[in-house]
């Protein structure tokens, strides 16, 4: 209990400085309204089709925007200032918000939209993304873990909370409340440092030099590829939660009940989680992980399991979120600070790519199939992906064996890449 009460302190710790603070409490109320607000997108179109493919559209337009046009527009970020690019995104994002909560639209209508407002995604996670190492400094790594833990309460609340709203009054409501925690928090990253990549007379080509160091870096590739693949089933999870509920014989309550789950688990593992070794050791770690979370996953989805073994998978599909903590660490302290806005858009849009792809698969499969088993399926490319980054990743011969904290790596990182 002493470890456990001494670890979030750690995790509390950032929020000492006030841009870091600011910028959390931004990140608390947008990311609690938009999870609500997807849900309230999600059981709306359910509800008007009947249809689970049609409902994992929902998902899959909001990712659409990082597909191609996620990479140019995540450039912003190491255009402009980050604090400039993430208010223009999140003030976008609430005026689409307030359109869809006020008016009364078809389905086609509902894709369009999402899919408009999700266009400012890309350069909000870019800006963020940048901005996070230049305000942290050593403390990253927490950093990294207080916002990822963050979010998962935030997805925790946002789901109940919207879920609440739409069985208590309509999905109308949950819309304005995510369109209102937009303005809220342009409120907060308005008051922070501001940082910037790069000079604001500097406009050298970013695409090319974010390219080549994503990909001539080992670590950084199998990092990002563990986290990229592993999301396809967490993305099944998310998106085929109310069609799940429907398989299992619950209704809107056991929707709300599975929507749960994922965040709790990613919450606990967040504080778990050991973040210290260097960076191949956690390269390794991240492996490992998404190798036995996806088996048990895998095991529990192909035996069309009842709930209690269901909510195990669920744990499990939850947990793997956590893995973009040590794996976003190697690879923001890795990257090159002059490209890596637009570095970590390409990587977004990866991310974005897989996710996609994996709405549309269960989606499909689930049509197809049962629920359980297209859930199996899609289980499987992260069991692959952890197995073959462990056969990858190896100690390197000049690496001592003993662990080292990761904060001491920090001065290294400039001479550290392979």
């Amino acid at each position: 209990m002493r470890t456990l009460g001494r670890r979030i302190c750690t995790l509390a710790s950032p929020l000492s400085d006030v841009s870091l603070r600011r910028l959390w409490f931004a990140r608390l109320v947008s990311e609690g309204g938009d999870w609500a607000a997807r849900l309230a997108l999600g059981l709306l179109v359910f509800a008007q089709t009947g249809s689970p493919l049609a409902t994992t559209a929902v998902t899959a337009v909001s990712l659409l925007p990082h597909l191609g046009i996620g990479q140019l527009l995540g450039t912003l970020a190491d255009r402009f200032p980050h604090r400039s690019v993430m208010v223009g995104a999140e003030l976008w994002r609430g005026i689409i918000y307030l359109v869809l909560a006020f008016t009364h639209l078809p389905v086609p209508a509902i894709l369009v939209l999402a899919f408009v407002a999700g266009l400012a995604d890309p350069p909000f996670l870019a800006a963020n993304g940048a901005a996070l190492p230049l305000l942290s400094g050593d403390r990253y790594m927490v950093v990294l873990t207080l916002w990822t833990s963050t979010r998962q309460a935030m997805t925790l609340v946002g789901f109940a909370a919207g879920g609440f709203l739409v069985a208590a009054t309509s999905p109308s409501l949950a819309l304005a409340v995510n369109a209102a925690s937009f303005l809220v928090s342009i409120v907060f990253i308005a008051g922070i440092r501001p940082t910037r990549s790069s000079e604001p007379d500097d406009r050298q080509p970013l695409i090319r030099p974010a390219v080549r160091a994503l990909t001539s870096d080992r670590l950084i590739m199998v990092s990002a590829g563990a986290v990229t693949i592993a999301a396809v089933l967490g993305v099944t999870v998310e998106s085929l939660m109310v069609a799940y509920a429907s398989h299992l014989g619950y209704g809107a309550r056991g929707t709300g009940l599975l929507a749960t789950i994922p965040p709790i688990a990613a919450l606990l593992t967040a504080l778990l989680v050991s973040s210290d070794g260097a960076h191949w050791q956690l390269v390794r770690r991240v492996c490992r992980l998404v190798t036995g979370l996806s088996t048990v996953a895998f095991i529990a989805f192909v035996l069309d399991s009842p709930m209690p073994f269901v909510a195990v998978a669920f744990l499990a599909a939850g947990a793997l979120d956590v893995m973009t903590v040590p794996a976003g660490a190697v690879i923001g302290q890795r990257l090159p600070q002059a490209s890596r806005g637009t570095a970590f858009s390409f990587l977004e849009g990866a991310l974005g790519s897989a996710q996609v792809l994996g709405a549309l698969l269960a989606g499909t499969l689930a049509t197809a199939m049962s629920v359980a088993h297209a859930s199996a399926i899609l289980a499987l490319p992260a069991l692959a992906v952890g197995v073959a980054g462990l056969l990858v990743v190896r100690r390197p011969a000049s690496e001592p064996a003993a662990p080292s904290s990761l904060p001491d790596l920090l001065p290294q990182v400039a001479t550290d890449r392979p």
